[in-house]
């Protein structure tokens, strides 16, 4: 086909066609000389450039050619070009002539040569760099699945070229989600997500996965093996077609790597031009060197080879792969060639820093589901390293039961040995017992085992710190807790380790905001995200927690959208990485749609994370207590006071003499609160009054202070209600907390000061606004003429009406209120 273009010559778009709105605005914006698509088959290529010519301008004149892959010689090529343009047969006939009637056209064109192909000769390919480099009136628009060897970088450095690969050619999440939308309307969260994951968006992939009455791995398989034949397989050499058939099977391949596979042949030089041919490599890490094929397409392509020959390809790769580094992947082909033995031996030499990076704690749980027992405790190492995986989902029952048999392992043969096996032993011991709520056994554990931990068992110390901070926290002694963290951090900064830096600094968040330091915390988890993306970015447990952190500080500022945004991102990448801290997101998105008024939403994220959490077999004693407390907050809004005091009282009952959650300290005050409300919702003023004095003394006592506004406003309602006059005027409240217009208690409005200002005189406000610019209680005297201990007498009043205790929180309390830009 060439012929100059109207609607009705274009060709016919593809059913359920998807407009790409992205990719014309930035290929109909600004000129380019040439505008070039490659990419692999079935990236939608034609369909775009299809869509483009259909949105000509009216003074511009546009002409398809369908070349197919077929390489015309300059001669044919030059003829079909004339003839499409209308031009007579002496300059169809003649290349040159046919180059200075375009440069002397007075029409402007548009050339579109769809599909060019991959060997194109050399005049062929030297007579379009003479019409890219004239000054024709001619704008080129190519798709192919190989760069030609056009002179692209002094087009690209000119600003004329505009290339477009796989990588933008692909649906973005967004799209592949309308396009399933449209195509399978009841395909589930997982589905997408798993189509995603296969795809990562190929267009052509998508559609056929998602035709009529596709709906399993293996239909969809066999439907992209056939469109595969063809497109991509049909082309090559016998070698090319061995080689890419054994990738399928393979996690990466490079040219270095393929000559030590198979060294008696060509395999790297193979690898290279089927990289270069586009043939659905992606490149694995940023180094350049790495490869492995588009899951998809592997998916696919396999089935091809023997068991035998496999088994052996498989086995191979497994210790080049061992030589490599690549641990985690030789394991993985360990396992699907039936060697568990080899399997667990490798497990051995992976890191907890490795465990805790990326998704690769998911993936060690799910080689604990296909090893048996007696590979999985073969060695002590292993054992411990199997421990601390299950600790970490706060699996605490299988924990034990790994815990038991290091018993196998004792005594050793010498008493240094034997010592340092027990520390080690201890270091889980104690930390599976402040899990379960004992304070002292999990103290008594860590500081023995600290006693006795070589400088090599820095993993088990770090394990001690962090297990004897998160205790102190619970307990109410924050200086103690900071002193044990700043330990921790110091010993992952040592020695290197990435992922345990950023996940003791999430403790050391978690305390921040429990100590009412927001603007601390804030500093703290940018920094955190900062360390993450210097290191790659990859890390979906890590972010997942600095996600869910900073989504609940945004809670708590009552900025839900954002709030949401980040909790649900955070929800997903925890999800995947099997982290049990998913359930702050669910129950973080409960409280948020609560704020807004949509408590069915709210009970339905609760039964959400109540179902997680038992499907991850996680203990209850980790998740219910937190489930059923944020269960009484949406019983609050709906004011079931008798319902909530029954909750509330057997709950505290049952976390007499124990720790609450190490992940949710401040929980027993929390439910001391709650019951303060219902108490006084139930007209038991005296005893509401009461509680909640020996709440604000107990959480002054152990540096709780983001419980304090909240218990303070409670309490100054309560005494009014009494008819006890309160001194001063309750702190301000954000709009979303849960006693901000809140009514029932006996007829009492419970509502957050309107403004802070409003709660503020307007001198007191004045020196607020002095004390955010950082000047001091000298500066201030100064600047509005009052004497120092005026000033001073004004910061009390503000930390007291804004309920904290330090400057820097009241300016970040005035700034999270509005008062403050």
């Amino acid at each position: 086909m060439s012929q100059p273009l109207t609607p009705t010559a274009l060709p016919r778009a593809p059913s359920a066609h998807l407009l790409r709105e992205r990719l014309h605005d930035a290929l109909l914006g600004p000129t380019y000389r040439l505008r070039l698509f490659c990419a692999p088959a079935g990236y939608g290529k034609t369909v775009l450039l299809n869509d483009c010519m259909r949105r000509s301008d009216a003074d511009v004149r546009c002409l398809w050619l369908d070349l197919g892959g077929h390489a015309p010689t300059l001669a044919q090529f030059c003829r079909r070009l004339a003839d499409g343009l209308g031009l007579p047969a002496q300059v169809a006939d003649d290349a040159d002539a046919l180059l200075a009637h375009l440069q002397c056209s007075k029409d402007h064109w548009w050339l579109a040569f769809d599909d060019f192909p991959t060997d194109a000769s050399v005049e062929l390919n030297a007579w379009i760099d003479h019409l890219l480099r004239s000054q024709a009136p001619v704008q080129l628009w190519v798709s192919c699945r190989q760069r030609p060897t056009w002179k692209l970088a002094r087009l690209l450095l000119e600003g004329q070229l505009l290339e477009l690969g796989a990588n933008e050619l692909a649906f973005t999440r967004d799209e592949l989600e309308t396009l399933v939308g449209r195509l399978d309307p009841l395909a589930s969260a997982a589905t997408t997500a798993r189509l995603w994951q296969q795809t990562q968006g190929w267009c052509a992939g998508v559609k056929l996965q998602l035709s009529a009455q596709v709906r399993n791995e293996r239909a969809g398989a066999s439907w992209l093996r056939e469109y595969l034949g063809g497109e991509l397989l049909a082309p090559l050499s016998g070698e090319e077609r061995d080689l890419l058939l054994a990738a399928a099977y393979l996690p990466r391949l490079s040219v270095d790597f393929c000559q030590r596979l198979w060294p008696h042949g060509n395999a790297g030089a193979l690898l290279r031009g089927l990289v270069q041919s586009e043939s659905f490599f992606m490149p694995v890490g940023s180094d350049g060197q790495w490869y492995r094929l588009l899951p998809a397409v592997a998916l696919a392509l396999q089935g091809e080879l023997c068991t035998a020959s496999l088994n052996r390809l498989r086995l191979d790769t497994c210790r080049l792969l061992c030589e490599d580094g690549f641990i985690d992947e030789a394991i993985e082909l360990a396992l699907c060639t039936q060697q568990p033995e080899m399997a667990a031996s490798l497990m051995e030499r992976l890191t907890l820093d490795w465990m805790f990076s990326e998704r690769h704690l998911h993936t060690w749980l799910d080689w604990l589901t296909r090893l048996p027992l007696r590979a999985l405790d073969s060695s002590p190492n292993l054992i411990y390293l199997n421990v601390r995986a299950l600790l970490s989902v706060w699996r605490l029952d299988d924990a034990q039961t790994y815990l038991a048999r290091l018993a196998w392992a004792t005594p050793q043969p010498k008493a240094r040995n034997n010592n340092r096996l027990l520390a080690n032993w201890q270091a889980l011991q104690g930390t599976l017992l402040g899990l379960s709520g004992d304070a002292q056994g999990a103290r008594e554990h860590c500081q023995q085992a600290l006693q006795h931990l070589e400088l090599r068992d820095w993993p088990s110390s770090f394990l001690c710190y962090s297990t004897l901070a998160r205790v102190a926290m619970a307990a109410g002694e924050p200086e103690e807790a900071k002193a044990l963290l700043d330990s921790s951090l110091q010993l992952a900064r040592r020695h290197g380790c990435i992922a345990s830096e950023v996940l003791i600094n999430a403790d050391r968040i978690r305390m921040l905001i429990l100590c009412n330091e927001w603007e601390l915390a804030e500093s703290v988890l940018q920094e955190c995200f900062e360390l993450v993306a210097d290191d790659g970015g990859h890390h979906d447990l890590l972010l997942s927690r600095l996600m869910l952190l900073r989504g609940e500080l945004h809670l708590l500022r009552g900025n839900l959208p954002e709030c949401e945004n980040l909790l649900r991102a955070g929800l997903q990448r925890g999800i995947d990485s099997s982290d049990p801290y998913v359930l702050h997101a669910l129950v973080g998105l409960s409280e948020a749609a609560a704020c807004k008024g949509e408590l069915e939403q709210a009970h339905l994220h609760l039964r959400s994370a109540e179902r997680h959490m038992q499907r991850c077999r996680v203990s209850e004693g980790c998740y219910k207590g937190l489930i059923d407390y944020q269960h009484m907050r949406l019983m609050v809004r709906q004011q079931d006071w008798q319902a909530i005091v029954l909750l509330a009282r057997k709950a505290i009952a049952e976390g007499v003499g124990r720790l609450p959650p190490l992940h949710a300290p401040s929980l027993p005050q929390r439910l001391q609160l709650i019951l303060a409300l219902a108490e006084c919702g139930l007209g038991k003023r005296d005893h509401a009054a009461t509680r909640l004095q020996a709440l604000l003394e107990t959480c002054e006592q152990m540096g709780f202070f983001s419980l304090l506004p909240e218990a303070q406003v409670a309490l100054v309602h309560v005494d009014q209600q009494r008819g006890v006059r309160h001194p001063g005027q309750a702190p301000a409240l954000v709009r979303t907390s849960l006693l901000a217009g809140l009514t029932g208690l006996a007829g009492a409005s419970l509502s957050a000061t309107p403004g802070a200002q409003d709660g503020l005189t307007s001198r007191e406000f004045s020196v607020l606004q002095l004390v955010a610019h950082g000047l001091s209680n000298q500066e201030i005297s100064e600047q509005l003429f009052i004497s120092l201990n005026t000033v001073k007498a004004h910061t009390v009043k503000i930390n007291h009406k804004l309920g904290v205790k330090r400057r820097t929180q009241a300016v970040m309390r005035a700034k999270s209120l509005g008062m403050l830009a």
